[in-house]
């Protein structure tokens, strides 16, 4: 218990050290707060230890389900869409276990997503399963405003477990990542991707891809 607490003090004197009182105090002030809001939000959600940073916004809590050591951090907005232009939806956003969500990163769910466990999502990334509107023959007619146009959302997405979604990747509608797959920072992912593959670019396109039987990843 000794060594415990010896090791909580020396950790806050280097935080304290390394970032300043300007940082520490206001953060230390915080934290009875954080901790409410953080229990109150895991007890509706069923969650066990559950952990969001300061500015986050969740909404559409009874259509959502996040499983245990949850990690978000500051400006995270989730969101089950549960009505759009006087329009009620049904949708369903299923976390697992062990995920961990960067900073202002953004998942928006009209219908179904479905994070798997042991997923890092990094910051400032995109997940979303629908669209304002739809694009190409018989789409939404662009003289119609973009707010009022309805929501195209016939497209799930699904991240498989032990995914990594790198800072600004943006995962659009339909695709599906599969288990350990990797987008690349900035990558526009908008088809599916392949188990152990690592995709890149704009579009995202396979570049690499690890290969069970030899233990290492084979250039593509």
């Amino acid at each position: 218990m000794e060594e415990r607490g010896a090791l909580m003090f020396k950790n806050t004197a280097s935080f304290l050290e390394e970032n300043g009182a300007y940082i520490f105090f206001p953060m230390l002030a915080g934290r009875p707060l954080s901790f409410v809001r953080n229990k109150m939000l895991a007890r509706k959600l069923g969650a066990r230890n559950l952990r969001i940073g300061p500015g986050s916004r969740l909404r559409g809590l009874s259509n959502m389900k996040i499983g245990e050591n949850f990690s978000g951090g500051e400006g995270l907005w989730i969101e089950a869409v549960t009505q759009y232009n006087n329009e009620r939806y049904h949708p369903l956003l299923v976390i697992g276990n062990h995920v961990t969500i960067s900073h202002w990163s953004h998942i928006a769910c009209a219908n179904l997503v479905t994070v798997g466990d042991q997923v890092l999502i990094g910051s400032n990334v995109v997940i979303a399963d629908h669209n304002h509107g739809v694009v190409g023959p018989n789409g939404t007619s662009p003289i119609i405003p973009p707010v009022k146009r309805p929501l195209e959302r016939d497209q799930p997405v699904h991240i498989k477990s032990k995914v990594l979604v790198c800072n600004g990747a943006v995962v659009c509608p339909g695709v599906t990542m599969g288990e350990g797959s990797i987008a690349a920072s900035n990558a526009l992912v908008t088809s599916d991707v392949p188990a152990f593959t690592f995709v890149t670019g704009v579009p995202a396109k396979p570049t690499f891809r690890y290969d069970l039987s030899k233990e290492s990843w084979v250039e593509l």
